[in-house]
């Protein structure tokens, strides 16, 4: 890792850079890289200098640990010098990525090392299959000698495995799916620890927000069946964090729930808040997932627990979040972006001749995340179940273009709609605010040449005047994006067409080299023969995006939860990705449930008493 990187190299603690340089040279020069393993978060990296052979294992846990070992592979003594290079700026995370000043370095501050055996250099005399081994540790926070590389590296496998037993397990005969989904999971697993501790490595630009907004809600939603401890945890601590008092300064208004949280110097100094609220499409997500929630596990007492916030939420959306009364939600001008949906590029809502949209705008998707939230909110509040549909009359009334039979992107300001043709209303899809007969048009235009670029939908169709295929939000194509279209199509009946969306996506995340979905790629047309066109600063690993796979999962197998009833739908569609699919540990209404896939036939193991699995096809 270098701090000459313009990718933001180095070990992060929150949004401080620990460590921001680490070389290894072998008399002056960095050894070749030859190969990497990896597995439950371990990596090896292997690499070569003449005759010598270096593995360097890697785990994070705490802090950095990695243990180097040297080998001569060759037939005579060799002579060589080992030095290992650190350095340190404590730089912000936001100074790195331009958007706050870069603050002077703090004086006086060195990088916590733990070298065994000690010393930065270390000569070497090895003879024919002689090997050397250190090991070294930028533990933050941990007292010296405190930490053991094979006793920690036993404690991440332990957990990975111990993650892996918590999920429900998807094995296919198609090996790089296998890889794909086993690389998903394993992403959530580290991703997940580490918003908990807050450290971690990067080699790319750390673009992304701790997730407690809209990403997490995105993610524990994709994740339900899955595992739902994830929803459990996001929603507890967006309950526990939302907003109580109005603060511009931070977009904070009550019942809001938040956008991000941030931390370290620019925080320190006043530069940017610790908390910051500016999202329009978080609480009505909130709303959403919790009621998604209740659908999966039965847990009531999580309704009883996180109703008061409930009610805030929809009370903010009642007041703060209808900027003009009108009974839909919108954003203005915030603290931090000036689009205040998912998609908060500063260009990524104007009008069709590219210019800007007149605020306050209200967004088409975030009118879906509220009637479904109110639907799901009708449980406890049966009164919502008539204003929603009200909703649903009046959002068809406003959003409709009819001389293009598609959803507007937004209203603006003066209530004209912003007639932009973009994946947005691939929300709405999957919300259910539109009927039949608008979801089925809306739908065949989304997977239309002009919009489905053959590795996803885009964000913008591509004969927009603004389109261009490798910008983040104007025609890129987006994982979790994709995910919502895809169930959106097939809540419309629309299976083939699901299918197809859900396809893409998994074999973009197979073509890529690592089986890795990244958070964007571009959206030019697919290349027989060629992976898609990564994206320059695309987040990977991204949490929403390692989701998005299991959410295609969930698609394909046309899964509906109803615990209230204690009923499971499993309706697959026969998949050309696979020819068999072996479903175990599935979490439903506090069990747990074993099926297997053959085309369209399912083979249900044996289910608890209460719970009835009713199958369907596609």
């Amino acid at each position: 890792m270098t701090a000459a990187s313009p990718d933001g190299h180095g070990l992060w603690l929150g949004d401080t850079r620990l460590l921001s340089e680490f070389r290894l040279l072998l008399d002056g020069r960095e050894p070749h890289a030859r190969g990497l393993r990896g597995e439950g978060g371990w990596l090896a990296f292997e690499l070569v200098a003449g005759d010598l052979q270096v593995l360097r294992e890697r785990y994070v846990d705490g802090g950095l640990h990695e243990r180097i070992t040297i080998t001569n592979q060759g037939s005579s003594w060799i002579h060589s010098d080992l030095v290992l290079e650190f350095g340190a700026d404590f730089a912000a995370m936001f100074a790195v990525r331009g958007i706050v000043r870069e603050l002077p370095p703090q004086e006086g501050k060195e990088p916590e090392i733990l070298i065994r055996p000690s010393g930065r250099r270390h000569p070497l005399e090895l003879g024919p299959g002689e090997r050397f081994s250190l090991v070294i540790g930028a533990p933050v926070g941990h007292e010296a000698g405190a930490w053991d590389f094979d006793a920690g590296l036993a404690r991440i496998r332990d957990s990975y495995r111990s993650w892996a037993n918590d999920c429900a397990t998807f094995e296919t005969d198609n090996s790089a799916l296998n890889e794909l989904l086993t690389q998903s999971r394993d992403d959530m697993r580290m991703l997940l620890d580490q918003y908990a501790t807050g450290i971690y490595p990067t080699g790319g630009l750390p673009w992304f927000a701790v997730p407690f907004g809209r990403d997490a809600l995105f993610t524990s939603s994709f994740a339900l069946p899955m595992n739902p401890s994830v929803a459990r945890g996001a929603l507890r601590f967006q309950a526990a964090h939302q907003g109580r008092r109005v603060d511009p300064s931070t977009d904070e208004e009550p019942g809001k729930i938040l956008h991000e949280v941030r931390d370290g110097e620019v925080v320190e100094r006043g530069l940017w808040p610790h908390i910051l609220y500016g999202t329009v499409d978080a609480t009505p997500l909130f709303l959403c997932v919790l009621a998604e929630s209740i659908d999966w596990t039965g847990d009531t007492a999580l309704l009883d627990e996180l109703m008061p916030a409930a009610e805030a939420a929809l009370a903010w959306c009642d007041t703060y979040g209808d900027k003009d009364g009108d009974g839909y939600l919108e954003y203005g001008v915030g603290v931090e972006a000036r689009n205040q949906g998912w998609k908060d590029s500063n260009d990524s809502l104007t009008n069709i001749d590219g210019t800007d949209v007149l605020r306050p705008a209200a967004l088409c998707e975030v009118q879906g995340y509220l009637y479904r939230g109110l639907l799901g909110m009708a449980r406890k509040r049966p009164e919502l179940k008539a204003r929603a549909a009200e909703f649903r009359r009046r959002f068809n009334r406003d959003f409709w273009i009819a001389r293009e039979r598609f959803v507007a992107q937004a209203l603006d300001g003066s209530k004209r709609k912003v007639e932009a043709i973009t994946s947005n209303p691939g929300h709405c899809l999957w919300t259910g605010i539109l009927p039949a007969a608008r979801a089925r048009e809306v739908a065949m235009r989304l997977v239309s040449p002009e919009m489905n670029s053959g590795w996803g939908i885009r964000t913008l169709s591509n004969r927009a005047v603004n389109y261009d295929p490798c910008s983040y939000h104007n025609g890129s194509v987006w994982p979790h994006d994709c995910a919502l279209a895809a169930a959106g199509l097939r809540r419309a009946g629309l299976a083939r067409e699901a299918e197809l969306v859900a396809r893409a996506i998994l074999e973009a995340g197979m073509a890529f080299a690592d089986r890795r979905l990244p958070e964007l790629w571009c959206g030019g047309d697919r290349v027989p023969g060629s992976p898609p066109d990564d994206y320059r600063n695309s987040c990977s690993p991204q949490n929403w995006a390692a989701a998005s796979a299991f959410q295609m999962i969930n698609t394909l197998l046309g899964l509906e939860a109803d615990s209230s009833r204690g009923r499971l739908r499993i309706a697959p569609v026969e998949m050309s990705l696979w020819k068999r699919l072996e479903v175990t540990g599935l979490h439903f209404a506090g069990e747990r449930i074993d099926f297997s896939v053959e085309g369209e036939r399912v083979k249900v193991g044996r289910v608890a008493r209460g719970i009835k699995v009713d199958l369907g096809s596609g």
